[in-house]
């Protein structure tokens, strides 16, 4: 498909340095609560991706004002206009349930049609509705929408499912308590680096949050919360990203402005695949092995290894010395990369829909592939990259949506990737 797709000749190492863009699942909640925030918000290192404008498409279909330059987005809200989200921008993308606890916490009511996004499997909304349920809410599906309703909320405790310790549940819950009556105490809360920024915001907002970095937080709520100022952490999955990459094309790379301590089990893994990882003041530089190392990966929630990492991960190690075993935890179709990476001479057993063995070859081979969600995508041009000869990646327009300028950022470092646009002198 013209126009959605990359050419990518492979077998170059990656060589130099890249900024990553801002975290995609730090910005887009963090947009959504300036529907809580009266005037005017400044947010700094918003990702250019397509969720992001997404996202400033809704708050502008609320009533607000959103204007942008570069990663700088200023947003003015005057007040809210209407309870109802659209359809053609909520179908866009699963980050459209933000607007539930900020909408139901202002207005009182809140309508949103089922949002969409990549299929990844089963992604279940009882656990968001649950948390705003215990504040006081009710909530209704019909047919194709959701509605929330509360005449008040009302703080008290909230034990969210321990075994996922959800972020997307955390930040629904943050949303709303920050303005209902009382105190709220959310456990099993997630602790991951965007829900610690996240709460920073709301507490220069006028809201009262303790426990940032821990599953326990308490959240006492204001009667109002003021615009602020306010920068989006690095992307820490874009810079695992882009550390998979060197470890498949035996290169060496610096992200800037990552720690050690935002990819947790992820450097783990890197580190006893033989990736050699350093840490400096400036950000983290990954050096690629000769040839990865097998191991076994499970993915669990922060600080385990992200689901989302899971697939760019795979695709460094179908390359791997040695066999590899995957262990999906979170998400029942998380796996639909394994055909294609396999078009590309991967040796990759299915052992269950969560679960794969794969036994590493040499070397894959250039082929066209097509990706069908954000991280398949990442995982097939971490492939194409240390794949020997030309391959088509089918897709861009997933990537797109969580991932910015990757082909930009991966030619700085020396990849030979290029579009149909460009191809055709149109970029």
């Amino acid at each position: 498909m013209i126009g959605d797709a990359w050419r990518i000749t492979g077998g170059r190492p990656l060589r130099g340095r890249v900024k990553p863009g801002g975290s995609k699942n730090g910005a887009l909640p963090t947009l959504a609560a300036t529907l809580l925030l009266d005037g005017e918000t400044v947010l700094h290192n918003v990702p250019r991706i397509a969720d992001a404008e997404t996202m400033a498409g809704l708050l502008r279909a609320f009533g607000l004002t959103v204007e942008g330059e570069g990663a700088t987005v200023r947003i003015a809200n005057g007040g809210l206009e209407t309870h109802r989200a659209p359809l053609e921008l909520v179908g866009r993308m699963r980050a459209s349930h933000y607007l539930l606890g900020p909408v139901v916490a202002r207005l009182g009511r809140a309508e949103i049609p089922f949002p969409g996004g990549c299929d990844i499997g089963e992604r279940p909304f009882d656990y968001i509705l649950a948390g705003l349920e215990a504040l006081g809410a009710e909530s209704r599906v019909e047919g194709e929408r959701i509605r929330v309703w509360a005449t008040r909320l009302a703080g008290t405790r909230i034990s969210l499912n321990p075994l996922y310790r959800s972020a997307g549940a955390t930040f629904n819950v943050l949303m709303a308590a920050a303005l209902a009556e009382g105190t709220t105490v959310i456990e099993n809360a997630s602790f991951e680096p965007d829900v610690v920024r996240f709460c920073e915001l709301l507490g220069r907002a006028g809201a009262e949050v303790e426990g940032a970095g821990s599953t326990t937080l308490t959240v006492r709520g204001a009667r109002e919360l003021r615009g602020v100022e306010h920068t989006v952490n690095p992307d820490r999955l874009e810079a695992g990203t882009f550390f998979c990459a060197a470890g498949a094309t035996r290169g060496e790379v610096v992200v800037e402005g990552i720690a050690r301590g935002d990819l947790a089990a992820v450097a783990e893994k890197l580190e006893e695949a033989g990736v050699a990882l350093e840490e400096s003041g400036e950000g983290m530089k990954a050096s690629g092995p000769e040839r990865p190392r097998g191991v076994a990966i499970e993915t669990d929630p922060y600080p385990g290894f992200p689901t989302d990492l899971q697939p760019p991960m795979a695709a460094m190690l179908a390359t791997a010395e040695g066999t590899s075993w995957i262990r999906e935890n979170i998400f029942d179709q998380r796996l639909q990369y394994v055909e294609q990476l396999v078009k590309m001479g991967a040796e990759i057993r299915l052992l269950g829909p969560r679960a794969a063995e794969i036994r590493g070859r040499p070397r894959l081979r250039g082929a066209e592939v097509e990706a069908s969600n954000i991280r398949d995508g990442a995982a097939l041009v971490v492939a194409a990259l240390g794949a020997e000869g030309e391959s088509v990646v089918v897709g861009r327009r997933f990537v797109a949506r969580g991932y910015e300028d990757m082909d930009g950022k991966l030619r700085s470092l020396g990849a030979q990737i290029s579009t149909g646009d460009e191809e055709q002198g149109e970029e």
